[in-house]
This record gives structure tokens, sequence and C-alpha cells, in this order.
């Protein structure tokens, strides 16, 4: 699932190359995607992009006639830059041809992703939208403190769910917590506020430091290479590596489909 280091490398590769352009002709072949209506996107047609921000896992592009396409990929969505006559992926969703040659395509292997066109001022109409946390890059430490104190259950739950805080899944999650050298089942409310206030710092070091490294993969590969770009993380899929910090092996186990990785001695359970 793309988390806040993906979705910001796509957002800065993408923002300087749609600046400018018109777009020709939309495509899509898998039209349940575009929640708002494929006919409806059909009207984009004769118009350009802006700046795009991002909220949470939401990709939020910006679009002259005060409208906004609003992208959440879920959990395969994939965005790929490439020149018209490229050969084009499986469970491709959604296609915007430009005026210089180029299309910016959507797929989506297991189709759950979500694209919607609004108007400027209706973004809270979008689902979920409305119900999201602060974004996990802007919030401030004494808001951080102040609504996960009102949390008690365990923390790796906590910091995926969207509605405490937005854009960190279950890849990052494992990062901040290792760095934090906090256990993903240990309980919030067993916590201190020194440990909060080192899982807060936790948040903002590690998505930073891997924004950083991926930022840069993008740039030199270009998008629709990779699925993922996972390849700097410390423990995520990495069970029975050791452990970058002690040298122990890092424990893997699988719920419903979602891997947790973390060390047991950087990591105790109960301190």
């Amino acid at each position: 699932m793309p988390e806040i280091p993906d979705l910001e490398a796509i957002r800065h590769y993408l923002m300087p190359r749609l600046e400018g352009l018109t777009v020709t002709r939309v495509e899509a072949p898998i039209p349940w995607l575009v929640r708002s209506g494929a006919v409806e996107l059909e009207s984009i047609v004769g118009h350009g992009f802006g700046e795009i921000h991002r909220l949470g896992k939401f990709l939020i592009f910006f679009m002259d006639g005060d409208r906004l396409l609003v992208i959440n990929p879920m959990l395969t969505g994939r965005f790929h830059w490439v020149e018209a006559g490229a050969r084009r992926p499986p469970r491709l969703g959604v296609v915007v041809a430009f005026d210089n040659g180029h299309e910016l395509r959507y797929s989506d292997q297991r189709r759950m992703g979500r694209i919607y066109l609004v108007a400027r001022d209706q973004l809270d109409t979008v689902p979920q939208i409305a119900k999201l946390g602060p974004d996990a890059m802007a919030v401030g430490e004494e808001e951080f403190l102040a609504r996960i104190k009102k949390r008690a259950g365990q923390i790796k739950n906590t910091l995926t769910n969207g509605e405490f805080l937005a854009g960190i899944g279950n890849a990052y999650s494992d990062e901040i917590l290792w760095e934090a050298q906090l256990h993903p089942h240990r309980r919030r409310s067993t916590m201190s506020e020194e440990d909060l206030r080192r899982l807060y710092a936790a948040i903002r070091s590690t998505i930073e430091w891997a924004s950083g490294v991926v930022d840069q993969t993008v740039k030199e590969e270009g998008l629709g290479r990779k699925e993922e770009w996972r390849q700097h993380l410390q423990v995520h899929r990495r069970a029975g590596e050791p452990c970058p910090r002690c040298g122990e092996p890092i424990k893997g186990q699988v719920r419903s489909g979602s891997e947790t990785n973390y060390c047991v001695k950087c990591q105790p359970l109960f301190t």
C-alpha cells in the first residue's frame, strides 16, 4: 500500500511534468474505479493540472476550473507516466492523455482504488476525507500527545488508524516502532509520556528519511517500473534477518494477510 514517502515521491515526480499540459483524451477501462462517474471524468478534456497535494494516503490534483481530481490508491493502485505508445499494464483503470504525447495511467491489481472528481470547495464530500485525523507530517507534538492519550489499544493499530493519524500504513508503522523501540502489540495505556514523545520523534524522523530515499529512487527510475519502494526499510519484510541495531533476528507475524516485523530485544513487550 502506498504510504507517505511513496505518495510524496509520486507527487514530486508528476507535478513538474504535468505543468502546462492540456488533457486531450480520457479513458476508464475499469469505470467503477471512478466513483464520481466515468462520463464526468471525461469533462477534464481540454483542461490542465496545477499543484498536487497529499492528504494522508490521498493524492489531490488541482485542476483549472476549480475542480479536484482525488485519488486514493488503496492497496495496489499504481501510477505510470509514459509515452502514449508504451505497453499497457494489467488492470489498467484510468488513462489521461496529454498534448505532449504522454499519458498518466492508473492501474490497480485488486481494483480497490477510489477516484473522485469534485469541486474545489467540496473536498470533504469525498468518503473518508471528512473522518481523517491530522496528517502524520502536519500534526504538532502537543496535539499528537493529546490525541494519543485518548487511545488505550495496541500501538500499531493506533498508528495505522486513519481517524487517529492520516498517512501511516503497515510498512512504516513497523519502521516507526522499531525506531522508537516500542513493541507493536504493546498497549498505549502502558506507555509513559517519554515513550510517546519518542514515538512522535520517530514518526517525523522515519518518514523524513524514507521520503528522501524514495524521492531519489523515483527520480532515477521513474514511475511504473516497480509496484512499491521498500528496499531501504530496516525491519519490515525482513523476518529472520539480523536487527540493524542489535543483531538479533527480526521476528515476523502474519495476521489476515498483513505482516508485522519487529525486534524482540530492541522492542520488548514488557518493560
